[in-house]
């Protein structure tokens, strides 16, 4: 299974931490709330620690493993601790939720998806209200 980011996942599901793929039987729509944010990373941490040890690393994390420990190592000692997952994580969310009021609208959701270069997804169209005869 490749690893995905979660600013894929945070934001494309706002895939906020680039930290875990998506783990099977995993719902298909992102975290909207902070709360869900963090249970979010809880489980894929979890998901990812093959060895229960409370840490990531490289060989855990896949592929991108060393790129995702060079960027949430915060303490580099080598590993991702879940606090700095999460850290991680909530930080994106923040700055992604504008109004500060710990949910992600879906105007937030895509100003962040943007701003990451990520692809959106094609706004619905809108169908003109139907005229009286």
């Amino acid at each position: 299974m490749k690893t995905r980011f979660l600013a894929a996942a945070a934001f494309a599901g706002l895939a906020f931490t680039p930290l875990l793929a998506q783990p099977a039987g995993a719902p298909a729509s992102p975290p909207s709330t902070r709360a869900e944010m963090q249970q979010s990373i809880q489980a894929r941490f979890a998901a990812r620690d093959a060895n229960h040890d409370g840490f990531l690393t490289p060989d855990e994390l896949g592929e991108n493993g060393a790129m995702m420990i060079e960027r949430l190592d915060a303490d580099h000692d080598g590993k991702i601790s879940l606090a700095e997952a999460i850290a991680a994580s909530l930080a994106r969310f923040d700055a992604a939720d504008t109004n500060h009021d710990g949910t992600l609208s879906p105007e937030e959701r895509a100003a962040a998806m943007a701003q990451m270069g990520q692809p959106q997804p094609a706004p619905a169209a809108i169908q003109p209200a139907p005229q009286p005869h």
